[in-house]
């Protein structure tokens, strides 16, 4: 029996318009596996995408796309070619991937053949029609979206805070709108992004990211307008006060980093107490400059006990002195736990056989499809096991180049943007505690 997935995709427009229903779709797609005596390995339902989106936007199609390189399927199921692609582009980079799996695909409700260049020329022109469609149903709900806005209608459900919909518009929200407010009159009188957020928490209990601060205080719908059109909504801050607020939150309270200025471990360094990133800073003794790093979660809202700062000189020598030592140990532990990994082989012929008789079993009605389905994917592990490559061969010599005298000596020589990329070459991450202690994680070892 092949493997087989059953792909659905609906988005809400065409459910309503064609017909096009998550069930009626799987009943379809179950019936056809039954008819053609496919194995059904899993359903993988993508509800109310669009096929104009990037497939990554997919989640169900990703996972799909997990197991077919994972080599658990043998073909893909769906009713219509615009089930699966609207866009020539994407539908060959997932065809090969597909290829190099030997997986096949089907339509249960249209015929295409892949192998004859008239079959594939086909194809080419049914995707281009598809695209076509979508691109026009694109530009009609644009223009339905444009009337709604021009009528002052909301066009989505997700509303700033300090509004809520009513009878379709946008109106304020009495539970949220003294907190908005607040936040454009705190800024306005501070003109501090941080301090904002931190005067929020203290008095709302509500987190506000860094991000979602500076979209609300660029959001025009705060003064009534949307797209430029005045009077869209209910205006909950004063125009001029809005206009104030927004020119300062574009060029005011930003950290210049300086053309010339490299933080060595900048993205590396991850503070282990509540494992965000730490952020570099400039610190200033009379006319000497330091690189130093802190975890801003903590200096920023207080909500992390990561407090103290780490020069980063202290990471440097941490690393140059005990490197090596670090290298050693990662290597060992790399080498047990890849012999663990290390499993007795299973009798491959042995296990073909109990697949063979556990699908005469299921023939004969002796057992149903759900216990077929649970042995059937324990033998296929099984047999997994019996083909598991051997413990590659780790390439130790990246790593050997960062020992000894020779390695310190060569490292003073370097420019900073030198080290940056040199550390970044063999570490992930530097994880830092409240108390500074460092531990390093090594980027995974290569096989020969």
């Amino acid at each position: 029996m092949e493997r087989a997935a059953l792909y659905i995709r609906v988005s809400t427009e065409e459910q309503a318009m064609h017909g096009y229903s998550l069930e009626a779709q799987r009943e379809a797609l179950t019936r056809y596996a039954k008819e053609h005596d496919l194995f059904i390995v899993d359903y993988y339902v993508d509800e109310g995408k669009s096929a104009r989106k990037r497939y990554t936007k997919r989640k169900e199609f990703m996972r799909m796309m997990e197991d077919v390189e994972c080599n658990k399927l043998d073909v893909i199921l769906f009713i219509k070619l615009d089930r699966w692609f609207r866009n020539i582009a994407d539908y060959y980079k997932i065809q090969e991937v597909l290829e190099a799996h030997h997986v096949n695909w089907k339509t249960t409700e249209e015929h295409y053949d892949t192998s004859t260049t008239n079959g594939r020329l086909y194809i080419n022109i049914r995707l281009s029609v598809a695209q076509d469609e979508s691109d026009r149903d694109s530009d009609r709900i644009k223009f339905v979206f444009e009337n709604k806005i021009s009528r002052g209608e909301a066009i989505t459900g997700a509303v700033p805070l300090g509004f809520k919909i009513e009878d379709k518009h946008l109106v304020a929200d009495e539970g949220t709108v003294k907190i908005a407010q607040d936040i454009f009159a705190y800024y306005d009188l501070h003109n501090n992004k941080t301090a904002t957020r931190r005067y929020i928490l203290e008095k709302y209990g509500l987190s506000i990211t860094m991000t979602t601060l500076q979209r609300m205080l660029r959001n025009t719908m705060y003064k009534g307008e949307y797209r430029w059109i005045s009077g869209y909504c209910e205006a909950l801050i004063e125009p001029q006060i809005f206009d104030r607020v927004k020119e300062r939150a574009q060029t005011g309270n930003v950290r210049k980093t300086g053309a010339n200025r490299t933080y060595i471990f900048s993205s590396l360094l991850i503070c282990a107490e509540c494992g965000r990133k730490m952020v570099g800073h400039l610190g200033r003794r009379g006319s000497r400059e330091y690189y130093l790093y802190r975890c801003n979660y903590s200096a920023n809202l207080k909500l992390c006990e990561h407090k103290r700062c780490i020069n980063e000189r202290e990471i440097e020598e941490y690393l140059l002195n005990h490197i090596e030592e670090e290298i050693n140990s990662y290597i060992v532990d790399y080498e047990v736990k890849a012999a663990q990994k290390l499993k007795p082989k299973t009798d491959k012929g042995k296990i073909k056989r109990k697949m063979e008789k556990l699908k005469e079993l299921y023939i004969n009605e002796l057992i149903t499809m759900e216990e077929y389905k649970k042995d059937y994917e324990t033998y296929i592990e099984q047999l997994a096991e019996t083909e598991a490559a051997p413990v590659p061969t780790p390439d130790y010599k990246a790593l050997e180049g960062f020992k000894g005298n020779e390695f310190k000596g060569m490292y003073k020589t370097m420019e900073r943007e030198e080290r940056r990329s040199l550390w970044r070459s063999i570490i992930t991450s530097i994880k830092i505690d409240k108390d500074n202690n460092i531990v390093l994680c090594f980027t995974s070892l290569s096989a020969e």
